[in-house]
């Protein structure tokens, strides 16, 4: 669209359609994860498994959420 010389506000409109759908895909992995892979390590891991999930998620949770 820049290379098109498009209107200014219709490219801005255009980012943040992009950006949305990447947050909608990074909710859905985040979900996908925390059925899967969490509940696997809570219930099925040793101690130190469990102490290492919740770090992870604690990890994400704040890169997830700037």
């Amino acid at each position: 669209m820049v290379e098109e010389d498009r209107y200014c506000p219709d490219i801005l409109i255009q980012l943040s359609a992009a950006q949305e759908a990447l947050r909608h895909v990074g909710r859905a992995l985040m979900a996908n994860h925390l059925r899967h892979c969490v509940t696997e390590a809570l219930t099925e891991g040793s101690e130190a498994r469990v102490e290492a999930t919740y770090d992870e998620l604690l990890e994400l949770i704040y890169k997830h959420s700037r």
